[in-house]
């Protein structure tokens, strides 16, 4: 709310309610579209990269920049909600979020209506907000409280300015809903930003779930059988090495289940780093990965015999011993028939390479 010069003007309660009503709209829209833009790096918080803190302060000095230009003039008075995206930004992205948001609102405000005293006025309230507000960010004090603590402070700053230089009809009829309406929005604001951030942080968590093997960090069989069919409808040339590691339950009886994890996130590191840039890896159950790979020609043999090779050539270190790890493949070129039809042919390529001594590649 910036002081302009007082007058006698009257606004009604209910212009007053509506412009606040569209405030709290514009800030919980652009607010959720900011959470929404930013779920793979949430929760958003003090220590979030440099990057994430400085695009929430971006987003939410755009919103009060937005919110100025949407402020009603009582008395001479610009009214608006812009504290509520100022304790957002210091709440959730600290210093560095709530100093970017200011310096966006202040600049669009210097160059839309020039400096003057009104807008000296203005700074010099801001500054005292921004001193308090990093003061506040430092301290080891819960999300929630910080919150409230500024959005007390900025009503706090807003009330000295305003004794005195109102009218008491217009506190009564304006300023008093303004304060009703500024505490009711900031929290349905904190409350809804905290909801969807919780609800976009635990889609993205399920999400990773369902889809990544949790030992090897490799897409698991649902999302490789997925991005299978992807390739399949591509109508591109691919090829299909189903790969089992080879004395497996002998390595797990010998040397425990955890030295077979460990060797399974070894195989896992090793398929992924050696597979072309033109296909991926994912483990489909148990000890056995596929590898598919796209734009593929004749040499189908000689890449399944190099993974076998370079399987056979990285060390496997446990507990400080160096275990032999081998895999076989069975390898099958793609034409113009179905995934699952590959696969078996794949799959019987396997067998004969299980069945032959392992440690190879065979073609089916």
């Amino acid at each position: 709310m910036d002081r302009a010069k007082w007058g006698k003007g009257r606004v009604g309660l209910g212009q007053v309610l509506n412009i606040f009503f569209i405030n709290i709209s514009i800030i919980y829209l652009l607010i959720s579209l900011t959470f929404y833009v930013l779920r793979d790096v949430l929760p958003i918080q003090a220590s979030s990269p440099v990057s994430v803190r400085i695009g929430f302060g971006l987003s939410t000095g755009v919103i009060a920049m937005l919110l100025t230009t949407n402020a009603i003039m009582v008395d001479g008075a610009r009214i608006d909600l812009r504290i509520i995206p100022f304790a957002l930004a210091a709440a959730f992205a600290g210093p560095v979020g709530v100093s970017v948001a200011i310096i966006i609102s202040v600049a669009a405000r210097l160059m839309t209506e020039g400096f003057s005293s009104i807008i000296m006025s203005a700074l010099v309230m801001i500054g005292i907000f921004w001193t308090i507000a990093i003061g506040l960010g430092r301290q080891h004090i819960r999300r929630g409280h910080l919150y409230a603590g500024y959005i007390a402070l900025g009503m706090t700053l807003v009330l000295v300015r305003v004794v005195g230089h109102v009218s008491p009809d217009t506190f009564i009829h304006v300023f008093i809903p303004y304060f009703l309406m500024t505490s009711i929005g900031a929290w349905m604001c904190y409350w809804g930003a905290k909801k969807l951030e919780s609800h976009l942080w635990m889609f993205r968590l399920h999400t990773h779930r369902a889809t990544v093997d949790e030992l090897t960090g490799l897409p698991n069989r649902y999302m490789t059988l997925e991005r299978l069919s992807e390739v399949e409808l591509s109508g591109r040339p691919w090829a299909l090495f189903v790969i089992d590691v080879d004395h497996f339950k002998q390595l797990n009886d010998t040397y425990g289940h955890r030295a077979g994890d460990e060797a399974l996130r070894h195989i896992g590191e090793t398929l992924r780093d050696n597979c072309p840039a033109d296909g991926f890896v994912g483990r489909y159950g148990g000890e056995e990965f596929l590898m598919v790979i796209e734009e593929v020609g004749d040499d189908v043999v000689a890449l399944a015999e190099a993974v076998v090779a370079v399987v056979r050539e990285t060390p496997f270190l446990f507990e400080g011993e160096a275990i032999s790890m081998t895999v076989s493949i069975g390898a099958s070129l793609a034409s113009a028939e179905l995934g699952s039809v590959v696969f078996e042919r794949a799959d019987a390529a396997l067998y004969h390479a299980k069945t032959s001594g392992r440690d190879q590649a065979r073609f089916g």
